[in-house]
């Protein structure tokens, strides 16, 4: 990731994933964002941090090349989350139950996030309550579960 980024979404979520991975699963990545940043403003929790880029990595177990990391870039005030999910549960997962997991895993990456890299001048805890309760209201919305064609 090249450090001079220029933020253009504040929450910005996707993936990266085996190719057999569902579209409609991997589009659930790419809402998930979308909705967190219409409702959520990262500047009301403190100057230290502008953008939050989130991609879930959606791959066999015995593929080693990308692994769980977590990078802060200071002069950007960006962090950014690659996070493994697990690759039997989401091919397992109705499209429902994917959304869940997802909410979830979401939630508790922030949570491995706050405890790695302490921004200063940011209130993380108090960002990740506003993004539990958000995420709450998207996990239960039938209206953003991609509808079959």
């Amino acid at each position: 990731m090249n450090n001079q980024t220029v933020i253009q979404r504040p929450i910005y979520t996707s993936s990266a994933c085996w190719h057999e991975v569902p579209f409609d699963k991997v589009q659930l990545t790419y809402e998930l964002g979308r909705f967190l940043d219409e409702r959520i403003n990262i500047e009301a929790f403190g100057s230290g941090l502008k953008g939050v880029w989130f991609v879930a990595l959606i791959m066999l177990p015995e593929q080693k090349r990308h692994t769980n990391e977590i990078i802060f870039h200071r002069k950007a005030k960006l962090l950014e989350i690659f996070w493994r999910m697990d690759y039997e549960k989401v091919m397992a997962a109705t499209l429902p139950e994917f959304k869940e997991y997802l909410a979830n895993f979401f939630i508790e990456v922030f949570y491995v996030a706050s405890e790695q890299k302490k921004i200063k001048e940011f209130d993380m805890v108090g960002l990740i309550e506003t993004l539990a309760k958000s995420i709450t209201d998207w996990s239960a919305s039938e209206k953003s579960v991609p509808q079959a064609q």
